[in-house]
């Protein structure tokens, strides 16, 4: 994941020793330490204070270090050829135009919010979001966020349970793996829908949890 933010999302590398990875991303740092206990000493030597992004940590990582956030687990597909999409009957996959930026940032939303307008015809320009038609309308979309991972999955009411967000992420890792990238996600521990889908997807899930929160220099 680091070398993937490294390589095409812009990031750069503040250290990586025997004891931690840490990259700067936009306004988050992205950690990975070999022990919680060095965290302290990292943010104090190297500023890594206001969004921090956790990974590989254990799932009492918020008691240790204090902070409140939910865990989440992350998944990578590894398998060197995408999966068959097999879209349902009648649905299409397009890539959706910016115009429609106000709708899909409408509909998205998650725990950390979701994205103003603004960012969203950004992200559909910059990165795509892909978008299921059946019979015209649209049924649902993915994309991915800012750091390339892949998210914003929605499937509307009256298109559930067809098979549609299943597919979306499919044509989506396809899509990722054009670009010689790995396909990686976050997965609240507590949506078990998601999780169950990136297990039925083939995704292999990485060891510890994953947490996004806010420091500030005095913890």
């Amino acid at each position: 994941m680091f070398d993937d933010v490294v390589n095409f999302e812009g990031a750069k590398w503040v250290v990586h020793d025997d004891r931690a990875a840490v990259v700067a991303v936009g306004k988050w740092h992205v950690c990975a330490f070999e022990n919680l206990s060095y965290f302290h000493e990292y943010a104090k030597k190297y500023d890594l204070y206001g969004a921090v992004s956790l990974f590989g940590a254990p799932i009492d990582a918020p008691r240790i270090l204090g902070f409140d956030s939910v865990p989440c687990k992350s998944f990578a597909y590894l398998d060197p050829m995408p999966p068959e999409v097999n879209l349902p009957r009648g649905v299409t996959v397009k890539r959706l135009a910016p115009s429609l930026a106000q709708t899909v940032a409408c509909a998205y939303s998650n725990r950390g919010g979701g994205y103003t307008v603004e960012r969203m015809a950004d992200i559909m320009k910059n990165k795509g979001v892909f978008g299921a038609i059946d019979d015209g309308k649209l049924a649902g979309f993915i994309g991915r966020h800012g750091d390339g991972s892949m998210g914003m999955l929605e499937v509307f009411d009256g298109f559930k349970r067809k098979g549609i967000g299943a597919a979306l992420e499919r044509f989506l890792i396809g899509y990722v793996m054009t670009f010689g990238r790995v396909p990686i996600c976050d997965v609240y521990v507590d949506n078990p829908a998601s999780l169950a889908l990136q297990h039925k997807l083939g995704l292999t899930e990485s060891d510890g949890y994953a947490f996004w929160f806010e420091t500030e220099e005095n913890k």
